[in-house]
């Protein structure tokens, strides 16, 4: 066979597009004793595949396959004696598990009670009415500020019947807008 054409088949072969005919000529000429070294990777290649395909099951191999297939018959069978056990079990882990979330779920959703947090009646009194007195002088601090807005606005002499007519007056024409709208559509 011509090196070019084995050059083609190996070609071929590598890009999977190769047929078992094209394949056995592969085969059959790098099995030969004379190939070139350039082809030194195809020829192992090919030379291991076929000593792969030359290898046939031993005598005993039916003897040994049925061996093991006893033998992993009996490790299922002390399985098996512990199945149902295995079963309960996991079915008690399982119930403890959804009770014990269950508890903690309820628990965590319950309202929170105030407790005692001083150990001493008259910390806590102290405390308390600090934070009364706290609260208390922003309350003032809040109504001082409002009275003084409302002082100022007062001081701008502003003729709020005319700003509640201009109101009225735009609101009644945007209602009629609205309306003329309305008839539109």
């Amino acid at each position: 066979m011509e090196i070019q054409n084995i050059d083609k088949l190996l070609q071929k072969y590598w890009n999977c597009e190769t047929t078992l005919q094209e394949e056995q000529l592969l085969q059959e000429f790098f099995m030969q004793d004379n190939v070139s070294e350039s082809y030194n990777d195809a020829s192992s290649l090919f030379n291991f595949t076929h000593k792969k395909q030359a290898e046939k099951l031993g005598a005993n191999f039916d003897e040994k396959l049925m061996s093991a297939i006893n033998n992993r018959q009996k490790r299922h069978i002390t399985i098996k004696l512990f199945a149902p056990t295995l079963k309960v079990a996991a079915m008690i882990a399982f119930i403890f598990v959804v009770g014990l979330s269950g508890v903690i779920w309820i628990n965590s959703t319950k309202k929170q009670n105030f407790s005692e947090t001083y150990s001493d009646s008259y910390a806590a009194y102290k405390e308390a009415t600090s934070a009364l007195d706290q609260l208390s002088i922003a309350l003032q601090k809040g109504e001082a500020l409002s009275l003084e807005t409302l002082v100022q606005i007062n001081q701008l002499e502003v003729d709020w019947n005319k700003i509640d007519s201009i109101n009225n007056t735009l609101y009644n024409n945007n209602s009629e807008e609205d309306n003329e709208e309305q008839i539109t559509f």
